[in-house]
C-alpha cells in the first residue's frame, strides 16, 4: 500500500507540476498574443503615418511646382517686356540714323549740285555775269 500511496503522491505532484506549467504556457501565449496585437497596431500606425507623410510631401511638391510655374510665367512676361522695350529702342535709333542718312544724302546732292554749278561757271568765259552769281552765292 505504501507504494500505491507513493504513486498517488507522485501523480498528484506531476499533475500539480503539469498544471503549473500549463498555466505558465497559457500566460506566455496571452503575452505573445498581446504583443502580436501591439505589433499589428504599430504596423497600422506606421502605415497611417507613412500615408500622412506621403500626402504632406505631395502637397509640398504641388506647392513648389505651382510656385515655379508662377515664377516661369513672371519671367516670361518680364522677358517679353524687355524684348519689346529693346525693339522700340532699336526702332527709334534706326529711325534717327535713317533720318540722318537721308539728311546727309540730301546735303551730298546739294553739294554735288553746287560743284556742278561751279564747274559750269568755270567753263564759261570770264564775264561780269560770273561775278554777279558769285556775289549772290556768297551772300546767301
Amino acid at each position: 500500500m505504501h507504494t500505491s500511496h507513493m504513486k498517488d503522491t507522485n501523480n498528484n505532484f506531476n499533475n500539480s507540476l503539469l498544471s503549473a506549467q500549463k498555466e505558465k504556457l497559457i500566460q506566455a501565449i496571452k503575452r505573445i498574443k498581446h504583443e502580436i496585437d501591439e505589433c499589428y497596431e504599430a504596423e497600422r500606425d506606421a502605415f497611417v503615418d507613412a500615408l500622412d507623410v506621403e500626402s504632406r510631401f505631395e502637397d509640398i511638391e504641388r506647392e513648389i511646382r505651382a510656385e515655379f510655374q508662377n515664377l516661369h510665367r513672371f519671367l516670361q512676361e518680364e522677358e517679353e517686356e524687355d524684348l519689346q522695350r529693346l525693339r522700340r529702342e532699336r526702332d527709334k535709333r534706326v529711325k534717327i540714323l535713317k533720318d540722318r542718312e537721308k539728311q546727309i544724302a540730301m546735303q551730298g546732292r546739294d553739294l554735288e549740285k553746287a560743284i556742278e554749278m561751279l564747274n559750269s561757271k568755270l567753263r564759261e568765259d570770264d564775264s561780269p555775269k560770273l561775278f554777279k552769281v558769285d556775289l549772290i552765292f556768297f551772300i546767301m
